[in-house]
């Protein structure tokens, strides 16, 4: 069984979808403690007229508390705010109205804790572009195990992936500073990383320059869940 950890960002950039795609179980890395500042976690990139512009979900700010408890703030109508700014922006794409109600449906359930919608989000779009990874959490490791509680760096992610029953580990590139790859080939966990170059795609109109690393929903806008698998093929 081949293996990915990585944390339930918010409506995630494509190369994450192709690493849900390129393993077996795919775990949400979401016991550890929460950025104190801005993240991934809680924003990411649209475009709007051709500039680059943050969509922010507002959440109840702790300092130490775990990604799994960030909850998010609803004192202010942020959904009816996002929707706005998503029709604004992508109204006019060939695939609005297909990607517009799946997200109405979304905003409308209302999830307490941020991870559960950035879960929610991820776990919808594999399924509906056939992605058929499993899907695991490390804080139900971590309550099962909770030796691994205080561990951090490589030996968190190895011991994640002993406990997960790992045959192979897919890591991304973001981890070059701490991970060991030889400890995993020690302990029988074949290691890679992730090797994924953005794909390009007909965004927006005009000639403007192509922009990658956006999140998600600017390809899912441009060319549908139908579309969407071929980007990381």
């Amino acid at each position: 069984m081949r293996l990915a950890i990585h944390q339930p960002n918010f409506f995630p950039w494509l190369g994450l979808f192709h690493k849900i795609a390129s393993v077996d179980r795919f775990m949400f890395f979401d016991h550890v403690q929460a950025p104190d500042g801005k993240s991934w976690l809680s924003r990411n990139r649209i475009l709007i007229d051709g500039d680059v512009r943050w969509l922010t979900i507002p959440i109840k700010r702790h300092s130490g508390q775990r990604i799994s408890d960030v909850a998010i703030n609803y004192s202010g109508n942020f959904a009816r705010k996002h929707l706005g700014t998503l029709r604004q922006a992508y109204g006019k794409s060939p695939h609005f109205d297909e990607v517009f109600e799946f997200l109405e449906t979304l905003y409308a359930q209302k999830f307490d804790k941020l991870s559960r919608f950035n879960e929610e989000f991820i776990r919808s779009v594999c399924s509906r572009t056939g992605i058929g990874t499993s899907f695991c959490r490390s804080s139900e490791l971590v309550e099962a195990f909770p030796e691994l509680l205080g561990q951090a760096g490589n030996e968190l992610v190895l011991n994640l992936s002993l406990k997960a029953a790992a045959s192979g580990y897919l890591s991304g590139s973001g981890c070059t500073d701490f991970i060991e790859q030889e400890s995993f080939s020690t302990n029988g966990i074949e290691f890679a990383f992730q090797h994924f170059v953005h794909p390009s795609y007909r965004q927006g109109k005009g000639d403007a320059p192509f922009v990658s690393h956006l999140s998600s929903l600017d390809a899912l806008f441009s060319v549908g869940f139908s579309g969407l698998e071929e980007l990381w093929a």
